[in-house]
């Protein structure tokens, strides 16, 4: 599919410059409860993500996540793979099944990497850590998700970028919030990958809004006055035994939601938007820094979750793995050039397809082993006609 597109290859002999690539990830983020912009919902906790990313960029309208949990969703993203074919067999069955050593060995920031990117990690990698910096990564500040104070990084080649006395090995951001940590060194490294002049990617992941939801000391009592006074209480909300019995697992034996719990599951929803609220400051000023540098006409910028939440639904207190749309129907927004501010595609997807589509933009060839498809032409104006038709219409 790259080969269609004009910002990543040409037929003339001058060499065409690969667009910067720019991922930001999010932790347990919901869709349909509020979190990621939906319609039907007044208010945002991230109205400048909205404004730059959603109105100013591409958003989708059928996104999802294959596997609703942390460790298997990112895994499938890192290496455009379903589960099945990075799932672990045999052997202790610790770190949510996940073959480890052929995730870290096979993402696509080494294929990056080889057709010429730098290659920056910057926040939650997967729930259970490698022992050095994978292949495919020149810089690396990451940990399994860790906490949102005082947060411990594993770190590799970020000493430079600023004063934060780092070191190769492990960072300790005593009294720091993570949020922030992950997007100050973010910025830093971007300006400075920039000023060598060869393209980058930066993978930024935020803890947020993954329990224990802990907003920034800044906002700890923030509440907008226009937002909802609770979380969406449709009629999956605190419904009765026999509305439920005949769905499969725990879900029968929820017993009805208390008055007590029903505080609980607010004062959740709301820490959560809370801390969405450091993720708005860090992607508006990751594009801002870009944009500073010259570079938003050469850089796209995509943001999304590693699966949905639920909060009550179907008198479930709060989880994520199962296989209802809370989970498993996410956002997906997309910035940068060719991409037409405002718009939107229908065309269904998972984080199995982000690997082939950042690839496609880098024009970097697709391997075989990966599963995914490029969503590139349903999201550039200058894909043609005939890709466009020529590229699955479903799962």
């Amino acid at each position: 599919l790259h080969d269609a597109l004009p910002i990543c290859g040409s037929s003339s002999s001058a060499k065409v410059k690969k667009p910067n690539l720019v991922w930001f990830l999010t932790d347990d983020q919901d869709q349909l409860l509020g979190g990621s912009f939906p319609p039907s919902m007044a208010g945002t906790p991230m109205p400048k993500t909205k404004a730059l990313m959603q109105d100013g960029g591409v958003s989708a309208d059928n996104w999802y996540i294959h596997t609703p949990i942390c460790s298997p969703s990112r895994a499938e993203l890192l290496t455009g793979r379903y589960f099945h074919n990075v799932k672990a067999t045999g052997g202790p069955t610790g770190g949510m099944h996940v073959n480890y050593t052929y995730v870290n060995d096979n993402t696509f920031a080494k294929n990056l990497q080889d057709e010429g990117y730098t290659v920056g990690m910057f926040g939650k990698y997967l729930n259970v850590m490698p022992e050095t910096m994978p292949p495919g990564f020149d810089a690396w500040m990451a940990n399994p998700g860790g906490q949102y104070v005082s947060p411990r990084f594993d770190t590799k080649n970020v000493a430079d970028l600023g004063d934060w006395n780092m070191v190769d090995g492990s960072w300790h951001g005593e009294g720091n919030y993570s949020t922030a940590v992950i997007g100050n060194v973010s910025i830093a490294w971007i300006k400075k990958v920039a000023r060598e002049g060869k393209p980058f990617m930066a993978y930024i992941g935020p803890k947020a809004a993954h329990e224990p939801f802990n907003p920034a000391p800044w906002y700890v009592d923030a509440w907008d006055p226009s937002w909802p006074e609770h979380e969406p209480r449709d009629e999956n909300w605190n419904c009765s035994f026999e509305s439920r019995h005949d769905h499969p697992g725990n879900v029968p034996i929820q017993p009805m939601i208390t008055h007590g719990a029903s505080r609980v599951i607010t004062g959740i929803w709301r820490n959560r938007w809370r801390t969405l609220m450091s993720v708005d400051d860090l992607i508006s000023d990751v594009i801002a820094a870009v944009d500073e540098l010259g570079l938003s006409d050469s850089t796209y910028f995509f943001y999304s979750t590693d699966h949905g939440f639920q909060l009550g639904q179907l008198n479930i207190p709060f989880d994520k793995r199962h296989v209802y749309e809370w989970d498993t129907k996410i956002h997906l927004l997309g910035r940068g050039p060719g991409i037409k501010p405002g718009s939107t595609f229908a065309n269904p997807g998972t984080q199995v397809d982000i690997a082939p589509t950042l690839l496609g933009l880098a024009g970097v060839d697709v391997p075989d082993h990966m599963d995914g498809k490029s969503i590139v032409p349903f999201i550039l104006n200058s894909a043609s006609k005939a890709v466009m038709e020529s590229t699955r219409k479903h799962l």
